[in-house]
């Protein structure tokens, strides 16, 4: 017949027994939470190096330089038709066209026709700025595109900006158009 100390042993040993095995489990149990949580860290990282690759890293869509060629353009011509020739009684350029167009009466003190000076004066304005910037472009001033009155520049080959002002004369309009190359 067992005694009681037989009995508190064998049920210490019991008790022992059981809490190391709820301690083995607690400890797998504990080990499989914290390698899930690093598999999860490890996916968020690779979902991270992803978005920063392909999203913020990735090169801008260059919108500015369109904008920018299509504003100079609009500028420039702008500028040009509304400056003074100091050699023409002050007259702008836009006046200087529009006779150019409609039969060359004016004369300027240089002794040149308003074309010939219209022409030059274009010619120094986008020497001293388009050219020096190394843009290519093409200006011209026509009532009909196919023999235009002033041309200067090259001829654009690939994507180009325009800006087209239309200048009103007496039998029918003629236009000024800049564009810029690129």
């Amino acid at each position: 017949m067992p005694n009681k100390t037989d009995k508190s042993e064998a049920s210490t040993k019991t008790k022992n027994f059981r809490r190391q095995r709820k301690s083995k489990e607690f400890s797998r149990k504990s080990q499989m939470e914290i390698l899930g949580l690093a598999i999860v860290v490890v996916l968020i990282l690779v979902a991270t190096i992803f978005i920063v690759r392909f999203l913020v890293l990735k090169t801008p869509t260059d919108y500015r330089k369109g904008f920018i060629s299509s504003e100079l353009a609009s500028n420039m011509l702008n500028t040009f038709l509304k400056t003074a020739a100091r050699d023409c009684s002050q007259l702008t350029m836009t006046e200087l066209l529009q006779d150019c167009a409609q039969g060359r009466g004016i004369i300027c003190d240089n002794g040149k026709d308003s074309c010939k000076y219209a022409e030059e004066t274009a010619k120094n304005i986008f020497e001293n700025t388009l050219d020096k910037w190394n843009m290519k472009y093409e200006f011209s001033a026509y009532t009909n595109i196919n023999s235009p009155l002033i041309k200067l520049g090259q001829q654009c080959r690939a994507e180009k900006r325009s800006k087209l002002f239309p200048i009103p004369i007496s039998t029918a309009t003629m236009y000024v158009k800049l564009d810029i190359c690129g």
